[in-house]
């Protein structure tokens, strides 16, 4: 079996690895820069932070955890999982190593790492799409006199108890930053860009009986992930097609305005005018209330400038602050970033990835032989839970390496008809999607272009990459 090599810790690069010695491949070498595996959930360990999927659906399938505390698990549950499942599964992981590049050199992969040089017949990247913050240009921001730094590096450090806070951004992890540290600043500043959907979270912990049931009768977990997977994909259908089923989302989402907030001003600067998920819909139950604090404020003018004392927002007002969280999101385009990539005849995936990147079902591009990506192009959706879709990519990559075996050849690369023509259709359908019907999201970028999201259902995608398609790939060797 051709030696494989990993590079990411979280999610993808365990499930992959887990998977992949289950189908009996020895041969695996995983590659994360941090000192502890979980990815982003090793990096994003601001106060509150948790997931907004269900427990029992952000999970991999084929390794259940029946002992998960809450409905929604918090961070530290989440990296416990992955650190767990790549103990359980042998994986071989050599953390706190960076890959800085990676060269095909006619047959073979050769990696450059903080370690040194390593060669492995085939490379799956799993870098995932939210692992480098976005620092927005602020003017100014290099002036701050206090501790600034993004949640995804967040200063346990820096106490915030009687201090001044301003929290740039309101998207997902704002709405979960805020509530946890409202009670212990003197005053909190929020900067509102422009406002998000969110529905009620209905979290709640799992009593010590429920989890013990679950561990009892799998079945009951396997139901209840049923029942979230299809509730997910009910909403799904509707961000891609069917837009009628986005008047529920926008009920839930009035009525979670309604039911935090009693000031009718501010009801109406936090009620967007957008199409209910054209931007990620987000899951709380106490952003709304945390905002109606004598101590909070919300300005919806959005920043103009940082100076060293605070924050002058577009109203032209400069408010005071001690600290100031970027909660602003990642640089979600950058696939592979910082890794620099180097296929045949010398092209770099980011000369192939000229104006937006592509790849055929978000896996596999033209010119790159033996190489798979996890959570790549036109991978991510709306709704439903990430932790299902790469285990779809990931089950075309045993479907790809079942067939190197049985072909006996040694290299597999997909075709360029197949990938065009599967740009064209991703392109062409997302075009009617509920994310390009005009507001400002990071999954469409200034051009306009999507590599971001899947124009169809998670079942499509799940049937789509359970096998190669005939004719799609190329064998050689």
């Amino acid at each position: 079996m051709p030696s494989v090599a990993i590079v990411g810790g979280g999610f993808g690069g365990v499930g992959a690895a887990a998977l992949l010695a289950r189908a009996g491949h020895d041969d695996v070498t995983l590659f994360e820069r941090g000192e502890r595996l979980g990815g982003v959930w090793h990096h994003n360990t601001y106060p509150g932070a948790a997931c907004d999927i269900p427990s029992h659906l952000y999970e991999y399938s084929f390794a259940p955890n029946p002992g998960w505390s809450r409905r929604y698990a918090p961070q530290p549950e989440i990296q416990a999982y992955v650190e767990d499942v790549a103990r359980r599964f042998g994986v071989r992981a050599r953390t706190s190593t960076e890959v800085s590049s990676a060269v095909w050199d006619g047959g073979r992969w050769v990696l450059s790492t903080s370690a040194g040089p390593f060669t492995a017949d085939v490379l799956i990247t799993a870098c995932g799409q939210l692992s480098i913050p976005q620092v927005p240009p602020l003017p100014g921001l290099d002036s701050f006199a206090g501790p600034a730094f993004h949640t995804a590096r967040w200063r346990h450090d820096v106490p915030l108890a009687g201090r001044r806070v301003a929290v740039i951004g309101t998207g997902c992890s704002a709405v979960q930053v805020v509530p946890a540290i409202a009670d212990e600043v003197a005053a909190l500043d929020v900067y509102q860009r422009s406002p998000g959907w969110t529905i009620p979270k209905l979290d709640f912990p799992y009593p010590p009986r429920v989890r013990a049931w679950f561990a009892r009768f799998p079945a009951l977990q396997r139901l209840d992930r049923a029942g979230n997977w299809h509730f997910h994909e009910f909403f799904t259908h509707g961000m891609v097609r069917d837009n009628w089923r986005l008047a529920l989302l926008r009920g839930a989402g009035q009525f979670n305005i309604r039911r935090g907030l009693k000031d009718p001003s501010l009801r109406r600067r936090v009620t967007p005018t957008d199409h209910v998920g054209c931007k990620r819909v987000m899951l709380t139950d106490d952003w709304y209330p945390a905002l109606a604090r004598p101590h909070v404020s919300l300005i919806s003018s959005g920043v103009s400038a940082i100076t060293p004392g605070g924050v002058v927002a577009r109203d032209g007002v400069e408010r005071p602050a001690d600290v100031l969280v970027l909660a602003t999101g990642f640089k979600s385009h950058e696939f592979v970033a910082p890794m620099e990539i180097t296929g045949r005849d010398g092209r770099t995936l980011a000369d192939a990835w000229d104006p937006v990147a592509r790849a055929y079902l978000g896996v596999t591009v033209p010119s790159f032989p033996n190489l798979f990506l996890l959570y790549g192009p036109n991978t991510n959706g709306g709704t439903g839970s990430v932790i299902s879709t790469i285990e779809s990519s990931i089950a075309h990559v045993l479907a790809a390496l079942r067939e190197l075996e049985r072909a006996g050849a040694s290299t597999i690369e997909v075709r360029p008809e197949a990938a065009d023509a599967f740009n064209a259709s991703v392109r062409a359908a997302l075009a009617g999607t509920v994310w390009h019907s005009g507001c400002t999201n990071w999954y469409v970028d200034a051009d306009g272009n999507d590599p971001s999201n899947w124009p169809w259902t998670w079942t499509e995608y799940r049937r789509r990459t359970a096998e190669l398609a005939p004719d799609a790939y190329t064998l050689s060797g």
